[in-house]
């Protein structure tokens, strides 16, 4: 398998890291990551300008142009073969201004098989348990998932899917997904702020527009007590309907089914038009 380090493709069983990158030292960089549906890189546009204001943002250098990246993940894509996988770009903290300061970043990008939720679970919903926490920069796609990785114990004894944060009263994200809301009115709702803006969740607001509104405001942690329905997004989840949070439990409903055929749709014309 071949990987993209710092503008070079390279064989990945021949790449390394400095261990003095801040990546190692302090868990300090940015990444995003994407899939291809029949070859075709979704949303690639969305995720590299993403992946630059992160990098920006993060005060991270970037020494490739965003086309020049873009240039390089195609010849990735057309030598390992992987028409259904997930391409996940990571730009380092760097190396060279000692173990607490921003150094020389390196780029790393890589190419990975890809695992979607079960037929099941699109159909039936998953279930999720609550934990109070907001992320560091949340706005940024940092590599930083101690705390979800540190609550996979907790979430497998519940027999969750996942985790959603809340913080202060305010429902925010899971630990890799956006999260909407149909509430007791009918309105469908996703957080505003102290969240990352998720590729998916931008599609859908801009693809939803002349079908329905998607409130996007702050969501008061009690609005899950009398919602009607939930879903998820994602770039694997896709729209993904939530049957239960902790001990509140939802329908799936005709807006999660419509949404799901509208992403759906969303996704296909992407890959006739690329």
């Amino acid at each position: 398998m071949k990987c993209i380090i710092n503008g070079q493709i390279q064989d990945s069983s021949q790449v390394s890291l400095p261990i003095n990158d801040l990546a190692i030292l302090r868990g300090y960089g940015i990444f995003d990551f994407f899939r291809l549906s029949s070859g075709i890189p979704l949303f690639i546009d969305d995720h590299l300008e993403r992946f630059y204001q992160s990098a920006q943002i993060a005060r991270l250098e970037l020494i490739h142009s965003k086309d020049e990246l873009k240039d390089l993940i195609y010849q990735l894509i057309e030598i390992n073969h992987m028409p259904i996988s997930g391409i996940r770009m990571v730009l380092t903290g760097g190396t060279g201004a000692g173990a607490y300061a921003i150094g020389k970043s390196n780029l790393i990008v890589t190419q990975e098989p890809i695992i979607f939720p079960s037929e099941e679970m699109f159909a039936q919903g998953v279930k999720l348990i609550t934990h109070e926490y907001l992320r560091d920069i949340p706005h940024v796609k940092t590599i930083n998932y101690m705390t979800g990785i540190w609550l996979q114990n907790q979430i497998k004894e519940a027999g969750a899917f996942d985790v959603l944060y809340h913080h202060q009263g305010l429902v925010h994200e899971l630990t890799r997904s956006n999260i909407f809301i149909v509430n007791n009115t009918g309105e469908l709702l996703t957080p505003a702020n102290q969240v990352l803006h998720g590729i998916t969740r931008k599609q859908l607001i801009n693809g939803l527009k002349e079908e329905m509104e998607v409130v996007v405001t702050d969501v008061p942690i009690g609005v899950l007590n009398s919602a009607r329905e939930v879903f998820i997004t994602g770039t694997t989840k896709k729209v993904l309907p939530v049957n239960q949070i902790d001990n509140m439990h939802y329908s799936i409903g005709s807006v999660t089914k419509r949404i799901q055929e509208v992403f759906s749709d969303l996704e296909k014309a992407y890959l006739q038009n690329h």
